[in-house]
């Protein structure tokens, strides 16, 4: 099952649950999302609902990198209750740069959030040509000359 960019929005804030936690916190499932960076801004923040938990910036991958395609599959796909590609909201993990042209994402840990339950898992891309540092600015998409 390949996830198509969802149209569906979720609201302000979003709690998710993740049944297998992300990589490296496997402990931690539950997350805030919440808009991120002011008006019109497409990041949002990913902040665990555990005190002292990780939080993370995430964004739409489609407004970066045109082609990106994440595979989920079957097992990810029934353990957060997907059965429609519509239903899945795609989102990659940022590293923020220092400057912002050196911000990037990561490709190869994409979060797949099921809008319709909220139930998301990190699905693991196996791919020579992605990476898990890949940077924003330095691609075509709608954004891809916005920095700073």
């Amino acid at each position: 099952m390949s996830p198509e960019r969802s149209p569906t929005v979720l609201a302000d804030p979003t709690v998710i649950t993740f049944p297998l936690g992300l990589c490296g916190f496997p402990e931690i499932q539950r997350y805030e999302l919440n808009a991120w960076g002011g008006d019109g801004s497409p990041y949002r923040l990913m902040r665990a609902l555990e005190q002292g938990g990780p939080e993370f910036v995430v964004v739409d991958p489609a407004l970066f990198f045109e082609d990106y395609e994440v595979e989920l599959d079957d097992p990810d796909a029934d353990l957060i209750g997907i059965a429609h590609s519509e239903d899945a909201l795609v989102l990659v993990i940022v590293t923020l740069g220092d400057p912002i042209e050196d911000s990037t994402a990561n490709l190869l840990g994409p979060v797949v959030v099921n809008t319709v339950g909220g139930r998301a898992v990190q699905a693991v891309q196996v791919s020579p040509t992605l990476t898990s540092r890949a940077r924003l600015f330095a691609h075509r998409g709608p954004l891809a000359t916005v920095g700073g």
